[in-house]
């Protein structure tokens, strides 16, 4: 490396500290970017089957506490490189930062999308669609007219402007439940709809304002891309995202180190040889050096941006957390989560409805069902999510609910005739230790696997199930017809500790200059998770700005490495005629 120094350096390459690189090098800054795994996407990596096989395998034998109750069954599916599992799987709002950051930074063309097909609510053995537009409301057959009436109201409410409502006074001191029933006379059938399936909630008792902001995030999405308001990202989803970032910085001239451990960081401050103290206006003033394992050159910058978990007691009293600017994650945070990952070769089938399937693009026609199939026949789900309300099913949670997120062939993340199951349960208290995840999360496994499509020898269309009668329990005791998972793993993952906020005496004399962002929650909605990211990308972006301004440092902006002098306005500056392209011919 002709030139080791830098104006930030970036630990990590999960999707807000590359979201991150990416903003800064796109703005003219020098960026270095060093993750010590050989993949990007840190947490929210999206990986092939063998290397999350390795990961697996890691992360039982380590004392990371981050992990643990890691378990993986011994036997893993061929084709493991048409597999890309992703460690913090989402879907995403059709509006909202991340999708704006995918527009506005030209990231969006170096992957790809689908919307979710479907969201359901799983009752008595059965999955019951959720309605979440008009259309919806009123093609349904299992609600009342009176309860659709009464529902539509609700929906309008929601989407809109609902601060400026009647409704919404006392809105700020009520359950979101509460506000269903006191307010909108709403039944308690359709709250499981609307609390765990339409607002992602993980308990019955989210505050109102909290919910209803999310949803409103939600409702406006629906019609942007198609009458889904979710996507589904192509190979994994948020690690792929991440990628295309890191790719970005990198094309905008950020440097990237993987697989290199960082062996010491150290500070100008902190040099006892310094006598000298750097004014302003000096680009010397206060570098960190980083020295990498098995890596010739030291690496020098003005700031640092990492996790708490990179920073060093020595440095504390340099760093400067950032606020959490998402309400979920105040929530989330407090909750671990148990985590299931499943590959199957059944796929599961919603029950017929009469709202019209997802239309896919054209460059995405390869994803849509076979026309030849038999027009009554339900397709096996491609994307989709299930909810288990809590108490839904024998020996599962009575308190959270559990998600289910399906992908298939049509998310380029399986090969044909292969799903993956992403099963999360957010833990309100962790479980005793000798309790595995395997059994926390086996009862949503098992119900779910009995979703299944029976396979006919012609392997051209799919047989249901009989439908279990009104007096089968909840959950379906397993049997014979309910297919055995391909692979699986099981694990909880727990919420980053925080930084210490102890440092030296003299600590209010130095610029706080290593960034550290408030961790993504493990916990977080589905939805949620991708917005949460680019969030804080953005604030993280506005306080190194900041930092670099007051040391005298400005972006290079153009082919001769020329300061500008210009305001920085904007998160994303305009992309450039070659950047529509992606910078190829």
């Amino acid at each position: 490396m002709e030139d080791g120094n830098f104006d930030v350096v970036i630990i990590g390459t999960g999707l807000a500290e590359s979201i991150t690189a990416a903003a800064l090098s796109k703005t003219g800054f020098k960026v270095a970017h060093i993750d010590e795994n050989s993949y990007y996407g840190g947490n929210e990596a999206s990986i092939s089957l063998d290397e999350f096989a390795q990961w697996v395998d890691t992360m039982a034998s380590s004392q990371n506490p981050k992990y643990t109750s890691v378990s993986r069954s011994a036997q893993i599916p061929s084709q493991t490189r048409q597999y890309s599992i992703c460690l913090s799987p989402s879907i995403i709002p059709s509006i909202g930062p991340v999708i704006s950051s995918l527009v506005s930074s030209g990231v969006a063309k170096y992957g790809g999308f689908r919307l979710l097909e479907r969201v359901g609510v799983y009752k008595s053995g059965t999955i019951k669609s959720v309605p979440s537009s008009k259309e919806d409301v009123f093609k349904g057959k299992d609600i009342s007219l009176i309860d659709k009436r009464r529902l539509m109201r609700f929906l309008k409410f929601a989407a809109g402007e609902f601060e400026n409502e009647k409704e919404f006074e006392g809105a700020d001191k009520m359950l979101f439940a509460d506000l269903l029933t006191k307010v909108f006379s709403l039944k308690d059938d359709l709250h499981s709809a609307l609390v765990f399936a339409l607002a992602f909630c993980f308990t019955p008792t989210e505050p109102a304002v909290l919910v209803l902001h999310r949803i409103r995030r939600y409702l406006r999405s629906i019609g942007r891309y198609g009458p889904s308001p979710f996507l589904v990202g192509h190979y994994g989803g948020t690690g792929e995202i991440a990628q295309g970032f890191c790719r970005a910085s990198a094309v905008s001239g950020g440097v990237y180190v993987l697989g290199r451990r960082i062996t010491s960081i150290t500070h100008s401050s902190a040099n006892p040889s310094n006598d000298e103290t750097p004014s302003g206006g000096d680009e010397r003033a206060y570098r960190y050096s980083l020295t990498l394992d098995d890596f010739p050159d030291t690496l020098t910058s003005h700031v640092i941006i990492s996790s708490a978990s990179h920073v060093s007691p020595h440095l504390s009293y340099l760093t400067k957390r950032l606020g959490d600017s998402n309400p979920s994650n105040n929530l989330a945070s407090l909750f671990s989560v148990a985590r299931g990952i499943v590959i199957i070769d059944r796929g599961i089938i919603f029950p017929p409805t009469n709202i019209s399937p997802p239309v896919e693009d054209e460059d995405e026609a390869s994803s849509s069902p076979d026309p030849a199939a038999p027009l009554n026949t339900p397709a096996p789900l491609d994307a989709g999510v299930i909810i288990f309300p809590p108490s839904s099913v024998i020996g599962g949670s009575t308190n959270t609910a559990a998600t289910v997120l399906v992908t298939g062939e049509g998310t380029m993340s399986s090969p044909r005739g292969k799903w993956i199951l992403y099963i999360t349960l957010p833990l309100s208290k962790l479980p005793p230790e000798s309790t595995y995840a395997q059994e926390i999360l086996r009862p949503y496994l098992d119900a779910t696997l009995a979703l299944t499509a029976e396979p006919t020898p012609s392997g051209s269309t799919v047989q249901l199930k009989s439908p279990p009668s009104p007096s089968s329990p909840a959950a379906p005791s397993p049997s014979d017809s309910v297919p055995r998972p391909l692979f699986t793993a099981f694990y909880i993952e727990h919420p980053s500790p925080s930084p210490s906020p102890l440092g030296p005496e003299n600590s209010s004399t130095q610029p706080q200059t290593y960034i550290v962002p408030t961790p993504l929650a493990p916990a977080c909605p589905l939805p949620d998770l991708p917005d949460a990211a680019a969030t804080s990308a953005e604030a993280v972006f506005w306080e190194t700005v900041r930092i670099l301004r007051e040391a005298g440092v400005r972006p290079k902006r153009n082919e001769q490495g020329a300061e500008e002098d210009d305001e920085i306005e904007t998160f994303w500056p305009p992309m450039q005629g070659d950047e529509y392209s992606g910078g190829e011919d």
